[in-house]
């Protein structure tokens, strides 16, 4: 494997500055201490220090005397342009059938604040969070985190979802997904991604957060999904619909 060149409390920098940005530190609650940080990293607390030098000359935080330090309300990502990829929710679902995944965690726990938003949940509601790596043909490719409301992920136990896709056990349960929201974007790799996909911390991941939702527009799941770009890739045939002069690129549907 290619060693990283990049230092590592630069990484630990973006790493940081992704995990602000994606909202998983809730703005009113003290960041983990830099001893805390620096075990789950495996670095120094000097490199943690760097790390966070970087982000409150950014702005994205503030240090509290005696209190901690906290997310900027500056640190919120800026929502970037959506782009509508058909047919990927189908593929995905495919997928499922078509490799083999291994459970890492299965837990109910209390939600972030951008688990709460996306599932649309009230104050003090829990969700059924499992994490899972998948495989094609013995090698891991993806890393999957799944939060389902709690009500209905009291439908399946975690030996049902060790051995069937989560679509489904929804399925099963009479439960039918009718619409979902998708995002693909690029995302870095941190220590949970790295051990579970056999890359480094800090390499680039093809990220695709979707919420499914049920006939009734409710939200049934949210997926936050990893891909990693060197074993996955997802491919559009286009076809080109010319308009009134001009090149008008349609994806195509019949592949």
């Amino acid at each position: 494997m290619i060693n990283n060149p990049t230092p590592r409390y630069y990484k630990i920098y973006r790493l940081l500055k992704q995990a602000l940005e994606n909202r998983d530190f809730a703005s009113d609650e003290a960041l983990p201490g830099e001893n805390a940080l620096a075990e789950k990293y495996q670095v120094s607390r000097l490199t943690i220090r760097r790390s966070l030098e970087l982000l409150q000359r950014e702005g994205l935080i503030e240090r509290r005397q005696g209190s901690g330090t906290y997310p900027t309300v500056s640190s919120v990502k800026v929502q970037p342009l959506p782009a509508d990829i058909n047919k990927l929710l189908a593929h995905l679902n495919k997928m499922g059938a078509t490799t083999e995944a291994k459970l890492l965690s299965f837990a109910y726990e209390m939600p972030n604040p951008d688990v709460q938003n996306r599932l649309e949940l009230a104050a003090n509601t829990a969700v059924q969070k499992a994490i899972r790596v998948r495989y094609y043909e013995g090698a891991p490719f993806s890393y999957l985190i799944t939060y389902v409301p709690e009500h209905l992920g009291r439908r399946y136990t975690e030996e049902d979802l060790m051995r069937h896709p989560l679509q489904a056990l929804f399925k099963k349960s009479g439960m039918r997904a009718a619409a979902a929201e998708q995002s693909l974007t690029a995302t870095l790799a941190d220590t949970q991604h790295a051990d579970a996909l056999a890359v480094e911390v800090g390499s680039p991941l093809l990220c695709i957060r979707r919420v499914v939702r049920d006939a009734g527009n409710r939200p049934m799941e949210y997926l936050i999904a990893a891909y990693n770009p060197a074993r996955f890739e997802y491919r559009m045939t286009m076809s080109n619909k010319r308009s009134k002069g001009e090149d008008a690129w349609i994806m195509d549907d019949s592949h």
